[in-house]
């Protein structure tokens, strides 16, 4: 018989599941939240994510995100370059925010299919906001395994690697000034994506399902 914490983790009882994208989106303390609790070996992970500028100067955010597996997106509600209702496929390595001097608003689902083993190569990339120089790269594993998907609640890889990536630029002013034309691009907005907060939460509450089970088990 599985308790309550087991069911989101068995690979038996991947039953489907459905949420309101828009709702998620309104809950949501992260970019690219995952919607389900599916995110180990072959999964299918769909993300929401809801960005938007005030069109006046507001400093978003931009950086390269490279995968190795196709991301699908489709727009649930969107202006500017993306319509409502588009649904496109990104490439391997493509561009993530920007800054922007139009107005605009975007509720999105990002999907992807994890690999089915090995390791799924993933990368950010910043850039300087003058001349677009690569300014400081992070690699890492975007992968889970079925068995470390079914353990403790861990984050997305891409929000960790994510997270690791811009905090580790934004305490480093030598990573932010640029080779090329010297210009210091100022620190990536953490708190407008999230990410820190995400990754807060997923220990809180691991820290929460590790003291249930062993409450269950005394």
């Amino acid at each position: 018989m599985l308790t309550a914490p087991d069911v989101c983790f068995d690979p038996a009882a991947k039953v489907p599941m459905k949420v309101n994208a828009f709702e998620a989106a309104r809950q949501g303390n992260t970019q690219l939240l995952p919607l389900f609790p599916y995110q180990g070996a072959g999964d299918i992970v769909p993300c929401v994510a809801a960005l938007a500028s005030d069109g006046k100067g507001m400093h978003i955010g931009y950086f390269v995100h490279t995968n190795a597996v196709d991301e699908v997106g489709v727009s649930f509600g969107s202006t500017g370059r993306v319509r409502s209702g588009d649904v496109f496929v990104g490439h391997k390595s493509h561009g993530v925010g920007g800054d922007s001097d139009q107005a605009f608003f975007a509720v999105l689902v990002i999907t992807q299919r994890q690999l089915e083993s090995g390791e799924q190569p993933e990368g950010v990339t910043f850039q300087c906001e003058k001349c677009a120089t690569e300014l400081f790269r992070y690699d890492f594993d975007g992968g889970l395994s079925d068995e470390e998907s079914r353990g403790d609640l861990l984050p997305l890889p891409s929000l960790k690697g994510s997270n690791d990536a811009a905090m580790m630029l934004n305490m480093d002013e030598a990573k932010r000034t640029c080779k090329s034309c010297g210009h210091v691009t100022q620190p990536f907005p953490l708190h407008i994506w999230g990410w820190g907060h995400y990754m807060r939460r997923t220990g809180i509450t691991s820290n929460a399902r590790r003291a249930l089970a062993e409450a269950a088990q005394s």
